[in-house]
């Protein structure tokens, strides 16, 4: 995917405008006007406190990770964005309230190279069985935008490497498991190894495991100079997860707007 997927995703979001409730906890006034800009890809709702004037409809909230996801499961708001609540005590309130196992995957842009990334969360990811569903429904969240997907699956060494110790030969085993099923599937997958510069062009890229898909998150966005836009938890309701670490909510709130906009509109977006 290119940088039209993503701007093709900004106007969506600028056409549907729809309704997201962002977390917000001991907020600064600096990250409120942070928000200013993200209101033009959807009509925001805060739940928390702002602690400041603010110019948003808010909810005030002494557990907001517990509000934003009841408003989502309640459907009083299109989707939501974690913003910056603590990450554990909201993925832990979506699973139950969902009764879900979160599984999240990164949208990035790079150097006009848009993709997903995952597994992103340092606990997620550890099994092939799990690694081979974030390519299954990330594949499936990429079709419904009009994308056919083409997976990328990295493991712990160049595919010559067997043999030289047992945890780059159990990875790499694994990386063909995960290739061969998704292949079994009807997907265009390949076995990248650890050959992580041969990903450019691809549409998802599964990581080894959910420490290594951090780093590489990481180094992408703060070393790299990348752009996320959230990470949307793969589940029927739309809920995107925002980095702590980030400037704003620009991404993940035109993400979820135009997600909203895909959904209820029945729209497709085309690959660029």
């Amino acid at each position: 995917m290119d940088s039209n997927f993503i701007k093709s995703l900004q106007d969506l979001a600028m056409s549907k405008r729809a309704r997201i409730g962002i977390g917000i906890w001991n907020a600064d006034a600096d990250l409120i006007v942070s928000l200013q800009s993200a209101g033009k890809y959807a009509d925001l709702l805060l739940v928390g406190e702002p602690c400041c004037d603010c110019a948003f409809d808010y909810v005030p909230s002494n557990e907001p990770w517990k509000e934003l996801v009841r408003l989502l499961a309640a459907g009083e708001i299109d989707g939501a964005v974690r913003g910056n609540l603590p990450a554990g005590r909201t993925m832990r309130v979506l699973a139950e309230q969902f009764e879900i196992r979160v599984k999240r995957l990164a949208l990035l842009e790079l150097s006009g190279w848009a993709f997903l990334l995952g597994p992103v969360g340092i606990d997620e990811g550890e099994t092939a069985l799990d690694r081979l569903g974030l390519v299954l429904e990330g594949s499936r969240l990429l079709q419904h935008m009009g994308v056919a997907p083409k997976a990328a699956v990295l493991s712990g060494g160049r595919l010559e490497d067997r043999g030289r110790c047992e945890r780059v030969d159990r990875s790499l085993r694994e990386g063909e498991l995960i290739t061969a099923r998704a292949r079994e599937a009807g997907l265009d997958a390949s076995h990248k190894g650890i050959l992580i510069e041969g990903c450019r062009g691809d549409d998802i890229v599964i990581a080894p495991d959910g420490v290594s898909g951090n780093l590489i998150f990481r180094t992408l966005l703060f070393l790299c100079g990348a752009s996320s836009f959230g990470a949307p938890v793969l589940m029927d309701k739309i809920f995107v997860d925002s980095s702590r670490a980030r400037g704003g909510f620009d991404g993940p709130v035109m993400l979820a707007s135009a997600m909203a906009g895909m959904k209820d509109n029945c729209l497709v977006l085309k690959k660029g």
